[in-house]
């Protein structure tokens, strides 16, 4: 289920973090299938645990994550 922009809105330091961490994972796994054909998520997760919050980096404005449970109702139309 998307996110209701009245959602985004009263919740937006929440869906923020929530995304930039769903960006984070999506950057990770996209490397992890470059290094790992077999078993991406097998690496996806013993590195993923090694990720600090004061390490993730912040999503380009443009972007639309994959998995709709973060994607805001209309984004990327």
């Amino acid at each position: 289920m998307m996110i209701s922009p009245e959602d985004y809105k009263r919740l937006k330091p929440y869906y923020d973090f929530q995304r930039k961490k769903e960006y984070n994972k999506e950057q990770l796994r996209l490397a992890c299938s470059h290094i790992m054909d077999d078993e991406p998520n097998e690496i996806f997760d013993l590195m993923w645990v090694q990720f600090e919050e004061k390490d993730y980096q912040e999503p380009p404005s443009h972007w639309v994550p994959k998995n709709p449970q973060w994607q805001i109702e209309g984004e990327g139309l």
